[in-house]
């Protein structure tokens, strides 16, 4: 018996790069499988609230090549170009991709899994041995946070690409023995960053890499004042060239804009003590598994001083206690925002000396999690499949809308106050609404974010930040300021004249 289970061992550890070659094979030839099913006959619509800016945003771009908000709460946007709390990012990369391949409803999932497939082949790029390339591999491609993104509308498989070519950038640097290509590494690596950020601010701690793989004391504190003055290039640029942030922990960060440096830092530790304590009790697998990662590269790092391992573990602690701090609690928010991390943490310690035990112990962590959440992956697809009959069964509606761009005139911008809660389609009613007028003229939607049964004075409610220029209602209202100019079964557009 002892003799046939060593047989066995043995034969797996000499066929071992055959299996992991195997086993990539068959989860990517299932996803790709997920992925025809999903979108093969074009049925696929938004199924999530927060899907609807990324989506919109290309919209608007695509129309009129603007990067105004497609949409707001409470009338907050960027104090310059009048953006949303994402910035001029998303516009500029998905309009752009919308403009060169057309306005398809499945465009963005299609763009997810071809994302999803160059992360993977830049994996066999990194400076590594090939059992580790296929470790690395294997261990992100069962991940949540590399597959359930593919299926949305929401820019995770992008984040997961920037994040892989990174890394990539960050191995060559650690591993190059000639300076001047090692300058040319840091260079690129510091110029995709700041690119990087106009898409997702949290960016910037990805600067704290450099300072984990100096070589030398001299060289470390030139790297953290690179990346101290960097952070507060992006604090002026969050300040000027986003809207203030919905999500309520963010808002502490107008403190350090008003100089409050003591309540800033008093609230800083009272939301991370206590979202850290709420994501840990969470009871989430993903968190958990994003966690041990984090937990293990620090012990690894320890006993072994390796810098790369370092400088992974510096960009994950800075970008998840800024999560905890400054976010919300919430796990699905929390490992979307993270997500970039897997990557990076699975790269660092696939690469190290540590013990083939413990990299396959990862792997096995990696497929469990895929295998514990594979039912929510099938669901989303199904719920998204859902939400396209939902969006054929209500063209009447989608119709109706579609004259607004008729109606709204104007020669700049247009700003138009609702309350999407009034509506039956739900929270992605805002991708029905037309972002431009028929002149091309570019329309935003603010709301005041109240339940459609709120009364019209709370509902419409004008907050003096942007000129309001039509009001949409569900049902018929009465303002002096307001005339009514259009009306359908749907709704009732009133045009703003005076207040």
């Amino acid at each position: 018996m002892k003799y046939s289970v060593k047989s066995t061992v043995d034969v797996v550890k000499s066929h071992r790069l055959f299996l992991l070659k195997l086993l990539l094979a068959v989860q990517v030839g299932f996803l790709g499988y997920l992925l025809f099913s999903a979108i093969h006959d074009g049925h696929y619509f938004l199924a999530h609230e927060d899907e609807v800016i990324n989506f919109c945003s290309a919209k608007i771009f695509s129309e009129t090549g603007s990067l105004r908000a497609e949409g707001c709460i409470a009338e907050d946007v960027s104090r310059i170009g009048q953006m949303n709390w994402y910035g001029p990012g998303y516009s500029l990369l998905y309009g752009s991709l919308r403009n060169m391949f057309g306005d398809n409803v499945v465009l963005f999932i299609q763009l997810h899994g071809v994302f999803a497939l160059i992360t993977l082949v830049l994996i066999y790029f990194l400076p590594s041995s090939a059992d580790n390339r296929l470790l690395i591999a294997n261990g992100i491609v069962f991940t949540n946070a590399f597959t359930a993104y593919i299926f949305t509308y929401f820019p995770e498989s992008f984040h997961f690409l920037l994040a892989m070519i990174l890394i990539l950038l960050l191995l060559r640097i650690h591993q190059s023995k000639n300076k001047n290509h090692q300058r040319l590494y840091v260079l690129s690596y510091i110029v995709l960053i700041m690119v990087s950020i106009l898409l997702r601010v949290t960016y910037v701690f990805w600067l704290a890499a450099l300072i984990g793989l100096s070589d030398s004391r001299r060289k470390a504190l030139k790297m953290t004042i690179l990346f101290a003055a960097v952070l507060i290039l992006t604090l002026v640029y969050m300040k000027f060239f986003t809207a203030p942030p919905y999500a309520g922990e963010m808002q502490k960060i107008d403190r350090l804009y008003e100089f409050d440096v003591f309540g800033f830092v008093w609230k800083t530790v009272k939301a991370l003590l206590r979202n850290s304590y709420y994501l840990i009790i969470s009871g989430t697998a993903g968190v958990y598994f994003l966690l041990t990662l984090f937990g293990v590269g620090a012990v690894i790092w320890w006993k072994t001083r390796d810098r790369f391992l370092l400088a992974s573990v510096l960009v994950s602690f800075m970008l998840l206690a800024s999560l905890m701090a400054y976010y919300t609690a919430g796990p699905w928010y929390f490992l979307k925002q993270s997500a970039v991390l897997v990557p990076l943490l699975i790269t660092a310690l696939m690469r190290t000396e540590m013990t083939a035990r413990l990299k396959y112990g990862i792997l096995f962590a990696s497929v469990g999690v895929f295998l514990f959440t594979a039912k929510g992956l099938t669901h989303n697809i199904a719920e998204h499949r859902e939400a396209y009959i939902k969006f054929q069964e209500y063209q009447d509606f989608r119709s109706s809308l579609n004259e607004l761009a008729d109606q709204i005139k104007g020669s700049k911008p247009v700003t138009v106050l609702w309350c999407y809660d009034e509506y039956d389609f739900g929270g992605a009613t805002e991708a029905l609404m037309p972002f431009s007028t028929q002149e091309g003229i570019p329309i935003l939607y603010t709301s005041n974010v109240l339940s459609a049964d709120s009364v019209p004075n709370v509902k419409f409610r004008l907050h003096h930040k942007l000129i309001i220029d039509y009001l949409l209602s569900r049902k018929p209202v009465s303002f002096t300021f307001a005339k009514e100019v259009h009306t359908t079964p749907y709704y009732h557009l009133y045009k703003i004249e005076e207040e």
